[in-house]
């Protein structure tokens, strides 16, 4: 099964395992499944770090590529008509970051596993983590 991660997704699959239900954590451990991330929830990560919204334990450029290395997470690149997509979805989520990761669930088919709750006003499959 293919799925892309919200960024907080990721993020606790890292360093809190703990936070996610265990059909969360099955999913995402099931190595015959590829996990995806999307560029847009790289781009969010070194905006929040740098602005110190989360704490990263080393610096950005380091954790990154580490992190899709380690736990074998595929980079999803924004393409022309990801960015059409997220241009005309109802304005339901205000965040762009996260508007990117719907369209993409979207254009790709990706289920795409999230606690946000306005996620679901979209025509995508959710998949609760928490």
């Amino acid at each position: 099964m293919n799925l892309l991660l919200d960024t907080h997704c990721w993020l606790w699959a890292l360093s809190e395992p703990e936070k996610l239900n265990p059909q969360a954590s099955n999913l995402i451990s099931d190595s015959t499944n590829k996990i995806y991330l999307s560029t847009s929830s790289i781009w969010e990560l070194g905006i929040k770090a740098q602005s110190g919204k989360i704490k990263l334990p080393e610096s950005f450029e380091t954790f990154v590529p580490s992190r899709l290395q380690v736990f074998q997470t595929i980079p999803l690149p924004i393409s022309a008509s990801h960015a059409m997509i997220a241009a005309t979805l109802p304005l339901h989520h205000k965040d762009p970051f996260d508007r990117m990761i719907i369209a993409q669930g979207q254009g790709e088919n990706l289920p795409i596993l999230t606690n946000d709750g306005v996620f679901r006003f979209y025509d995508i499959t959710i998949i609760e983590i928490t």
